[in-house]
């Protein structure tokens, strides 16, 4: 704060609005490779290795908070809770697409890009959490659970949002659209089943083995799905390995560059990755994390939001050719 009142030129324009503010902005602009300037200071959207450490940095802090929120309310966090959780995670990039058909104005736009799209989502959820741990707790009806009032109050944004999702595909366009493709759309879906139907028939042919069986788990196989949407999209709505006439950029440097040194790779990576994730927590430290189940669970959900919101706002601008 202080840098900010004496050196506004070094604490502001130099880093808050570079890094952060700026890029939001220039996001807002909805053109390709936007870029804003205050005071000569050029800021571009999408995101750089500074703001992404941050972020990052934020959402584990984030995450430890409601772990403690939740241990506190005595919340159990299972793949029913993650189900519960669904609307909000849809209303993430449905939102965003939004954003990026130019449905918003100032300055509403600005609330539905990221960071700060998933600072409201993240409002609205606690918001409907607390509320229905009152409702269960007070009134005791049987079915008028947490869950059910967290998923009651995500569709209350998801709805309106899938609608207008609906009235695009349909015809009713209100901007500019290089037209509606879902052959790019059953591709990525088609792809993603393909390898989560193998994963899961492995998983069950040998479910008898310890080791194997834990990626039959709803919640393991859901991570897996959202970031083969997120890697399979990038590659082929970057790469354009089909031939389709596809033109789009990655804003992440770390996926850019896995990108650039062969398509295919960011994809596998991703895969490897979450298999890798589910082997740590439920195979190599089994036993020591048995007690820290809400902990663990609560970290696939936020596995699973970080490929999947992005992965879907990616396949849905493609779909609508925005």
């Amino acid at each position: 704060m202080i840098g900010l009142v004496f050196l506004p030129n070094y604490f502001y324009d130099n880093w808050i609005w570079k890094y952060y503010w700026g890029p939001v902005v220039a996001d807002s602009y909805n053109s390709p490779f936007g870029i804003a300037y205050h005071n000569g200071i050029a800021a571009s959207e999408g995101y750089t290795i500074i703001s992404e450490i941050t972020y990052g940095l934020i959402l584990i802090i984030a995450l430890y908070a409601i772990y403690k929120l939740l241990k506190r309310l005595k919340i159990t966090v299972d793949w029913r809770f993650a189900l519960a959780l669904m609307p909000y995670i849809l209303f993430g990039p449905i939102s965003r697409v939004l954003e990026d058909t130019g449905y918003f104005d100032e300055p509403v736009v600005y609330w539905f890009i990221s960071p700060l799209i998933y600072l409201q989502i993240a409002v609205y959820a606690i918001f409907f959490l607390l509320l229905g741990n009152l409702i269960e707790k007070k009134y005791k009806i049987e079915k008028l659970t947490v869950n059910t009032i967290i998923f009651l109050g995500g569709m209350i944004f998801l709805i309106p949002s899938l609608y207008l999702i609906a009235l695009w595909i349909l015809g009713d366009q209100w901007s500019n659209t290089s037209g509606v493709r879902f052959d790019v759309f059953l591709i990525v879906i088609g792809l993603v089943f393909l390898i989560v139907g193998l994963v899961y028939l492995f998983s069950n042919i040998f479910r008898k083995n310890e080791k194997i069986v834990v990626y039959k788990n709803p919640l393991n196989l859901a991570m897996l799905s959202g970031h083969l949407i997120d890697g399979i999209t990038s590659y082929i709505s970057i790469k354009d390995p089909f031939n389709m006439g596809l033109y789009y950029a990655e804003k992440h440097p770390a996926s850019n560059a896995l990108l650039n040194i062969w398509g295919p790779l960011f994809p596998i990576v991703k895969f490897f990755l979450i298999i890798i994730v589910i082997y740590v927590f439920d195979v190599m430290f089994k036993e020591e994390l048995k007690n820290h189940i809400t902990l663990v669970n609560l970290l696939k959900i936020g596995i699973l939001i970080l490929g999947f919101s992005p992965g879907l706002r990616d396949l849905l601008r493609v779909t609508m050719g925005v």
